[in-house]
């Protein structure tokens, strides 16, 4: 018998190759093959008779070989294997191809099932493409029943994962049962040995989803968990008293070569309320893209310096850390505020209009110092980075990293036991049932106005040819000095999925519609030294025209770029798509954004919907209705999921998942044990907070 603890190489028939595609999906234990959701289920359960099966139709068909030949082909390393099939009401032929392996299994008189979408050829008449296919006989693996389909990697397929899936589930022992009796049957889950047999051998969608219910709660009950527990810690430790100088604050605001928002002044007026307490501030700051968020956590930030403590924010990308320290030292250097920039290939220091690089000794010997400004990626999370007297922590775009670094910055880092202050930012308009859930245990500071000339950025939908427009716009900002965006979904061209890419369009562009024009290349895969270097191209007016990839999706600002060109606009989200947009319109030039796409119906739809509204909030609403699991709040992080199972229209479960976590919390209080009346959510927990998010 098999444990859930026990490594997949336990399995019967899990070969290295398979071992190593599912290492690379982070599959290592019985319990993570379980946990791993399929992406989705194809429809086989219908059994027809081959004179029933209609063009068009994905249906099982029973029949019997009755022969098995290699076609000739005029390709090279091309073959098709045609496989005749017969049951009692005719023949069907299925086409295979490059398996020449299936001549010694497709043998005729073999009772078999096969799988898949019946297609009509003018020439060779009604048949299946690529079909799927099992012998007939024994139980079947997916012939008649909804067939999951899985993440891939290395030479798996989908057959041998199901196979070895269904083998596992099988062959395991007894699996214990981590929520408590009453949970679940006030949430109406079903036991956890049941929700791994629907997810994976289901025998409708609605079994399937059951499953995949269960699965979601448990996810988001750690996060809450997580998230709660950690807000604990850091209200019993307290939190440096920030006292109000009023002097300073209106010397700050004079010295901005802007004017403040109303909702700017509101928010920072709460913040540095908040900050005079020894109670943790933990708030969060939501703004639509340009609503001017930076220069409020600066301005928080200069006033902990200015009281003689340290601050320090995080980003997610090397781009956007890169990009707030330029911003920042504009806000700072009248004031003589120290700052350091860390990432992981850069250390910087500034002060005033001075700049110079840093040795690793001397960042560690500044930040020993304290009374310093911090600005970095994850880097600053490494031992020596951040100051002992850090009493403000910034996250920007906290969606993007664990729970554990959102946390590293204000738990265990003071000498004297107490926590920094803690401010989120978040450019992702998230409809208020979300914010409660996701950021439920941060107070709320909303930036709904953008700052005085602003001017809305038009948007338009090209289809095919329509490119054209795009194109001429792009050629007559380049003649006014401006600059252009052409964001593309993917680094390298795809066959698969059959859109432009990043690489072939800064080709293709260059030798052809923007022929003549200064066109940079930046997507994630370049080596750091060189994202800067493009991206200090761009920003100086080196280059005219940059195409990049979604890695410029937050924080990049270019006040001289004014058109957004987004390739194969129908990949991306619409809250994305919204996010691409607000890289331009941050000055008073007219700006424009191109939606470009050759596809076609619902897809269209979509994206005429971003064309008509400009609001951020209303198009996450949108987005949350229309995709349900979308990526809205950028759950998928690289090299990991936060959530596989929850989706964000689950939002009764995620309420109910908090009241539970409020629950389970209430009782380790009682004992003053957090957690450990739960030894099962408390390990959980422990490794969710250890999670690394990285750029």
């Amino acid at each position: 018998m098999l444990r859930l603890d026990e490594p997949v190489s336990f399995i019967q028939g899990a070969t290295p190759s398979v071992r190593r595609a599912w290492e690379t999906l982070g599959i290592k234990t019985i319990s993570d093959l379980f946990e791993a959701m399929p992406r989705r289920y194809d429809d086989y359960s219908k059994i027809v008779p081959i004179r029933q099966a209609q063009t068009g139709e994905v249906v099982t068909i029973r029949g019997q070989i009755v022969k098995c030949v290699k076609l000739p082909t005029f390709r090279k390393r091309f073959q098709i294997i045609r496989a005749t099939i017969r049951d009692e009401t005719g023949t069907i032929a299925a086409n295979f191809f490059n398996q020449v392996w299936l001549m010694d299994e497709l043998v005729p008189g073999r009772d078999v099932f096969v799988s898949g979408k019946i297609t009509t050829h003018p020439r060779y008449g009604k048949g299946l493409i690529g079909p799927l296919w099992e012998p007939a006989g024994g139980e079947a693996v997916i012939a008649g029943k909804l067939a999951p389909v899985y993440g891939l990697a290395g030479t798996l397929v989908q057959k041998t994962y199901r196979r070895l899936v269904r083998y596992a589930l099988e062959h395991v022992e007894e699996i214990p049962e981590i929520l408590q009796a009453d949970t679940l049957t006030h949430q109406q889950l079903v036991p956890r040995a049941n929700a791994f047999a629907f997810i994976h051998t289901p025998k409708d969608m609605a079994e399937a989803e059951t499953g995949r219910r269960r699965l979601a709660f448990e996810e988001l009950l750690a996060y809450q968990l997580a998230l709660r527990s950690a807000q604990q810690e850091a209200v019993q430790a307290g939190a440096p008293i920030i006292p109000f100088d009023e002097r300073f604050a209106k010397r700050f605001v004079a010295s901005l070569p802007f004017t403040l928002t109303p909702d700017q002044k509101r928010a920072v007026w709460v913040a540095l309320q908040d900050m005079a307490k020894d109670h943790p501030m933990r708030r969060l700051l939501q703004g639509d893209v340009g609503s001017g968020k930076t220069v409020v956590a600066a301005f928080l930030a200069a006033h902990v310096a200015r009281a003689g403590w340290s601050a320090a924010l995080l980003a997610p990308t090397d781009i956007l850390a890169r990009q707030h320290a330029v911003t920042w030292q504009r806000f700072l250097a009248p004031h003589q505020i120290p700052m350091i920039l860390v990432t992981r290939t850069d250390k910087r220091w500034f002060l005033g209009r001075e700049e110079r690089q840093l040795s690793n000794a001397e960042l560690e010997d500044l930040v020993a110092q304290g009374h310093v400004i911090t600005i970095g990626t994850h880097a600053i999370l490494e031992p020596h980075r951040l100051p002992k007297d850090l009493a403000l922590a910034i996250v920007d775009e906290q969606h993007r990293f664990g729970v554990e670094q959102r946390e590293a910055l204000t738990v265990a880092v003071r000498q004297d036991g107490r926590v920094p202050h803690f401010l989120s930012m978040t450019a992702t308009p998230i409809p208020r049932s979300l914010a409660l859930t996701f950021y439920g245990d941060l107070d709320v500071s909303p930036l709904r106005e953008k700052p005085p000339g602003r001017v809305p950025v038009k948007t338009f939908l090209c289809v095919g040819e329509e490119r054209e427009r795009a194109y001429e716009v792009i050629r007559q900002t380049a003649a006014r000095h401006e600059r252009a965006f052409v964001v593309c979904a993917l680094i390298d061209p795809s066959d698969a999925l059959g859109v432009r890419s990043a690489t072939e369009e800064w080709k293709r562009l260059r030798q052809g519609p923007l022929a003549g024009l200064r066109v940079g290349l930046l997507h994630g895969r370049l080596k750091p030294v060189e994202k800067e270097e493009t991206m200090g191209q761009f920003v100086n007016g080196e280059l005219d025209v940059l195409v990049t990839t979604a890695v410029i999706e937050v924080g990049v600002d270019v006040p001289e770029a004014t058109v957004m060109a987004i390739e194969g606009a129908e990949r991306f989200g619409l809250a994305q798509l919204h996010q691409f947009r607000g890289r331009v319109g941050r000055s008073t030039m007219p700006s424009q954004c191109f939606l470009m796409t050759d596809t076609e119906g619902e897809a269209i739809e979509r994206l005429k919907i971003v064309a008509r509204v400009n609001d951020g909030l209303a198009l996450a609403e949108e987005d949350l209705k229309r995709r349900g699991s979308g990526d809205l709040l950028g759950t998928a992080q690289s090299g990991h999921e936060l959530f596989q199972a929850a989706r964000l229209s689950d939002l009764a479960l995620m309420t109910a998942a908090r009241e539970e976590a409020e629950r389970m919390l209430a009782v380790g209080a009682i004992h003053e044990l957090p957690l450990q009346q739960f030894p099962y959510w408390q390990e959980r927990v422990r490794e969710l907070r250890e999670t690394s998010h990285l750029e």
